[in-house]
Order: structure tokens, then C-alpha cells, then sequence
């Protein structure tokens, strides 16, 4: 009995065993064994690129602009402060228009616009008791977003009353002072009389202060109330306008005819052509200036002669054709605008990577005219907040050239038709720049254009700013150079990344030869 059951477990136990051998041994065999296998050339995808980005464009709104304004005294915000975004250059200077758009700030002196036109633009704010503060040649695309940051300088106040020319209360009357006469771009301060005739303009720039009135019979003269005012000043200034009249210019072709066309005329306010020929408007009695600007013989001609309006009966002048041509002045050396074309793009750092706050310069539109020597054409420069840009160069052949404020900077040669859109990137190098401002004394010309070379060479994304003085010049390999200006040669070294600022330039001293004995005298102790 014992014998049967220790066998039989045995039996079992080995069945056991085998078994165990056999499923490890079944497990051998259902192994997969890996074959590589080739596979043919022509089925192997390469690695695709990622898609190209759409170039940016200004067909449709922007994302947002955020302006933040402060004080340029205390540096507290500004609340209740207006921003306004302004797109062209002569509103100021005609006063007729407003800006495209008008926000005030919160109580954080913070300004949104949602959803705002894309473009290049000047954006301005001006607040009580401060006057006007301006970034110029800002740009953003469509779908992007742009943030500007103003200091308002302290400000001054006119006031007053203004008249008819009766002696009774002229009621919406708009007097409108521009900020700083040098900036056309700059937003006026504007008031409208009530119906006392009273006025009040805050926030008018210190300085000398030239106001234009616009009656509701028309443009009146440009009144100026006095001596320089100073920040913090208020002053009364009374206005009496005199009494408006029709004018007629009628321009009278010489006995020699040619090609000759006159395209418009002044007498404070532009004037409308009629079918006859003539042209007509109205303006406020007293004495102006009629200016003429028209064409002879495909060359641009101008003249100006001074006229007195008398109240009470309409004015009518001849203004003879030859005097356009004996006494104006003529223009030969302007050709036709050619017109404009659109470049857009984007800005990388030299590893690719996409920039922020870079400046794009671009060649100004207009004219083309013969200068001397090698000069330079004017270039625009408009800051983008992110890495697009579009900007609208001259048409044909130039180069558009970007830069940060460390100094590297790149450019690209672009080619375009009237019209048509070019995309083009731009990247970086590792370069500096060159910094200073030039003092021109008492002997600057304003209106005069100051040209500086580098190593004897005009640096394409240079300039030199008009107002201040101010010369930034990017895109310097690292090393020695020497700038060259009106005021002398300045030889320094730039690094990478780097900004040299040479501080203020001046005029080199005149040579003791030179110098009076009277100068010598006076300077003597």
C-alpha cells in the first residue's frame, strides 16, 4: 500500500518535471526571431521643414496698444491723461484734422486700444497741467500687439476771449496750439470757444506759442500771444478777428505759352479750382501772403506775393503766370514720385531665434532728386514691438535694414514695383554700435541735414536726428572705427553687443589767426 503511493507520487513528480520541460521548450519555439529587413530607398520620406509662416501684413486690425503715461517731474501716473494715434505727418501743421484715434488713461495711467488700425503710426498723449509727450515711427501689424511708454514734460495755459470783428463774442471759434513747432507730428492742444467767446488751452508747450483759429466762416490768421512762456505759466491773451471775405485768384498766362499748369494756391487757407480757372475760398481780412505752386514745362515752379484784404467787398487777384516764372523759384532737380511698394518680414537673432523690439529702416517715399556728392536718401525708422514688420520703401532697388538698441543689426536687398508686395527676413549679426550727440552751438541751421559717415562710409541704418542731435549708428563689426561728422572725426572702438557713446560733440575751436583783435580782446582776462 505504501509502496503504490510513493510510486505514484513519484509518477507524478515527473510528469510534473516533463511537463514543465515541455512548455519551456514551447516558449523556445514561439519565440520570434527579429530579421531586418531593408527598406528601398525611394519609399524613405525625408524630414519635412515646418510650413512657412504667412508674411505679416496692415490689411487688417491690430491685436492691441497699450500706452502707459507719466509724469516727467514726479513720475506718478496720469490718470485722465489723452493718447491719441496719429497716421500722417501734417495734421498739426493744418489743424483741420484729428487724430485716428483718441483714448484717456485710467487711474493707472494706463491707455488700451482693442482691436486698433494696424500701421505706422505716432502715438501722443498730453495731460492736465503737462504737455505733450510723443513717440514717433511706431509700427504693428495686423494681429499684433504694440506698448509705448510717455513722460509728459510739465506744461503751461492760454486763456482768453476772443472777438468778432464788432466787438461781440465769437462762439465756436476752435483755437488749436501745436506742441513743439520743430515736431509737425505732434498733436495741437485745441479748445473751442463758448458763448462768451472765452477759451482755455492746457497744456500748451513751454516756449514761443503760435495759435491758429478756426472761425465758423472759415481759416482766420495765426495769432501769436507774446514772449516765451514757461512751464506752469498762465496767461490771458485776447483775440479780434477781422471780418471774412470772398477771395478770387485768377492766374493770367504770359504772352509765351508753354506746358504751364497751376496746381494749387494759398491765401492762409488752400483755395478750390473752378471750371473757369480761377480759384476761390474765403479768408480773414488783412494782410496775407498768396502763395502759387504749378508746372512749367514738366519743372515744378513757385511764387509767393503779398496781398492786403479789405473787409467789406470781395477780393480778387490777378496773379500774372510770367511772375510765377520770373519771380518763383524753380525746382528742376525733382522728378515725379515714383510711388511706393510694400515690404514685409520678420527679424531673427543669428541662431534663428525670432527678435523683439527691433527697428526697421526703410527708404523714404517720394520724389527722387539729384544730390551732391554721395549722399545718402532719407530712411525712415519705425520700431516693431515682435519680430514682423511691414514697412513701404520708395519703388525700386534698395536695402532694408534692421537693428537692436545693443547694436546688432542686418539687412536685405529688396526690388519692388509700384504696388506690388515683397517678403523678405532679415538676420542679425553679432555686431555694436556707436552713440553721442552733436552740439551745433549757436551756429545750427535748423532745417539743415547733417550727414555722418563710418570709416568714411554711410552706414545704411544710421541717422542722425535733427531735433536732439542725437546719432545712433548699429551694425559695427567689432574693432577700431572713426566717425565722421560736420563737428569733426571721432576714432573709437566697439564690441559685440556693445554700445560706445562718445558723449556730446562740438565744434573744434577756431584757429587763433582766425580771430579778431577785437575777439582776442574780449577774451582776454
Amino acid at each position: 500500500m505504501m509502496h503504490g503511493f510513493r510510486w505514484g507520487l513519484g509518477l507524478s513528480a515527473m510528469a510534473a518535471v516533463l511537463g514543465c520541460l515541455g512548455l519551456w521548450r514551447a516558449e523556445q519555439v514561439a519565440q520570434p526571431v527579429l530579421v531586418e529587413v531593408s527598406f528601398p530607398a525611394f519609399a524613405q520620406l525625408p524630414s519635412l521643414p515646418p510650413l512657412p509662416l504667412p508674411p505679416p501684413t496692415m490689411d487688417a486690425p491690430a491685436d492691441s496698444i497699450r500706452v502707459r503715461v507719466v509724469s516727467g517731474s514726479s513720475g506718478a501716473p496720469l490718470a485722465g491723461a489723452r493718447v491719441s494715434l496719429i497716421r500722417g505727418l501734417f495734421m498739426a501743421v493744418t489743424g483741420d484734422t484729428v487724430p485716428d484715434e483718441t483714448t484717456l488713461t485710467d487711474a493707472s495711467g494706463v491707455a488700451f486700444f482693442e482691436a486698433p488700425g494696424a500701421g505706422v503710426m505716432t502715438v501722443c498723449a498730453r495731460g492736465g497741467g503737462h504737455s505733450e509727450s510723443c513717440e514717433r515711427d511706431v509700427g504693428v501689424v495686423s494681429g499684433g500687439s504694440l506698448s509705448v511708454a510717455l513722460k509728459l514734460p510739465p506744461g503751461a495755459v492760454v486763456e482768453g476771449q476772443v472777438l468778432q470783428h464788432d466787438g461781440t463774442p465769437a462762439a465756436g471759434v476752435r483755437l488749436v496750439a501745436p506742441g513743439d513747432n520743430l515736431l509737425a507730428e505732434m498733436t495741437p492742444t485745441g479748445s473751442a470757444t463758448d458763448a462768451q467767446g472765452r477759451y482755455r488751452l492746457d497744456g500748451v508747450a513751454p516756449g514761443f506759442v503760435h495759435l491758429r483759429l478756426f472761425a465758423p466762416q472759415g481759416r482766420a490768421l495765426d495769432r501769436d500771444p507774446g514772449a516765451a512762456m514757461t512751464a506752469g505759466e498762465v496767461r490771458r491773451f485776447d483775440i479780434q478777428l477781422g471780418a471774412f471775405v470772398p477771395v478770387t485768384v485768377k492766374p493770367v498766362m504770359g504772352r509765351k505759352r508753354g506746358a504751364e499748369s497751376v496746381e494749387s494756391v494759398h491765401v492762409n487757407v488752400r483755395l478750390e479750382l473752378q471750371q473757369d480757372g480761377t480759384f476761390t475760398g474765403i479768408a480773414e481780412s488783412g494782410r496775407h501772403s498768396v502763395s502759387m505752386w504749378g508746372r512749367r514745362d514738366g519743372r515744378e515752379v513757385a511764387a509767393r506775393k503779398d496781398v492786403t484784404l479789405a473787409p467789406g467787398a470781395p477780393a480778387v487777384i490777378v496773379f500774372p503766370f510770367s511772375e510765377l516764372k520770373s519771380a518763383g523759384r524753380v525746382l528742376p532737380w525733382f522728378s515725379s514720385d515714383p510711388g511706393v511698394f510694400e515690404v514685409s518680414g520678420r527679424v531673427f537673432l543669428s541662431d534663428g531665434t525670432p527678435v523683439k523690439g527691433a527697428w526697421i529702416g526703410a527708404q523714404k517715399p517720394g520724389p527722387r532728386g539729384r544730390r551732391c556728392g554721395n549722399s545718402p536718401d532719407d530712411h525712415a525708422h519705425v520700431r516693431f514691438d515682435g519680430p514682423e514688420f511691414v514697412v513701404t520703401p520708395r519703388v525700386g532697388a534698395g536695402r532694408i535694414f534692421a537693428w537692436l538698441p545693443d547694436g546688432r543689426a542686418g539687412s536685405a536687398a529688396v526690388r519692388g514695383r509700384e504696388g506690388e508686395r515683397v517678403s523678405v527676413d532679415i538676420h542679425l549679426e553679432e555686431t555694436g554700435a556707436v552713440a553721442a550727440v552733436m552740439d551745433f552751438g549757436d551756429g545750427h541751421l535748423w532745417g539743415s541735414r547733417q550727414e555722418i559717415t563710418v570709416d568714411g562710409r554711410w552706414v545704411g541704418a544710421s541717422h542722425y536726428t535733427l531735433w536732439d542731435g542725437s546719432i545712433f549708428v548699429p551694425g559695427l563689426k567689432p574693432g577700431r572705427h572713426v566717425l565722421n561728422t560736420s563737428n569733426g572725426s571721432v576714432a573709437f572702438n566697439v564690441n559685440a553687443r556693445e554700445v560706445t557713446n562718445l558723449g556730446v560733440l562740438r565744434r573744434p575751436p577756431e584757429p587763433e589767426a582766425a580771430r579778431s583783435d577785437s575777439e582776442v580782446a574780449a577774451s582776454a582776462p
